[in-house]
């Protein structure tokens, strides 16, 4: 029985595109078989509707599909331009790297970036270059819009204690004496409730 050789074609590509570039090779670098990262990719949060179509009630979930990434940065940290395109980038990939083609449509899909601090140079990029806007849907919660995957971005201090409590109690500023009893006292309700 004759055994099928299966052929590398990228080495053969990565030839070719040599000879074809070969007046130009030495203003050029080509690399093969770039590891992208230091280190597997990881996203902070994947939260994924178990009814894709069933709407969520509470303010930071009311833009979420099915499929959800969020990134937390914490109170100390600042959400970059390259955070941005790192998250992006995770979406593309979950959205591609899946058994059937399309089988999570980019429609289906947010980002979710969660700060404690405004990050200006994001937005006036995200505006100047991507052409996206923001708009505040409410206190703290900003909505980036412009682009086919549905984005938000949450700024931790901004949001109303009435809203949401937990999310807002989570900066590095809390007060000691009544402000940490209280939410001591209120976690530990919650925590005895799971």
């Amino acid at each position: 029985m004759e055994q099928k050789i299966r052929l590398q074609w990228h080495p053969g590509f990565v030839s070719v595109l040599r000879i074809e570039l070969e007046k130009e090779l030495g203003r050029l670098e080509i690399e093969e078989e770039v590891q992208l990262t230091k280190k597997p990719l990881q996203m902070d949060v994947l939260l994924i509707k178990k009814n894709g179509e069933e709407p969520i009630e509470k303010n930071i979930g009311r833009i979420f599909r099915k499929h959800n990434i969020i990134e937390y940065k914490s109170p100390g940290d600042s959400l970059s331009v390259n955070d941005f395109y790192k998250v992006y980038g995770y979406a593309c990939i979950y959205q591609s790297d899946t058994d059937k083609v399309m089988e999570i449509r980019p429609q289906e899909m947010t980002l979710t970036f969660v700060c404690s601090r405004f990050p200006r140079k994001l937005l006036s990029h995200l505006e100047k270059v991507r052409r996206m806007s923001v708009r505040e849907v409410e206190k703290g919660i900003y909505y980036l819009e412009g682009d086919p995957i549905p984005m938000q971005l949450i700024i931790v201090p901004r949001l109303s204690a009435k809203n949401n409590y937990w999310l807002q109690h989570l900066r590095s500023n809390l007060r000691r004496g009544r402000e940490i009893e209280e939410l001591m006292e209120r976690y530990e309700k919650h925590s005895q409730s799971r």
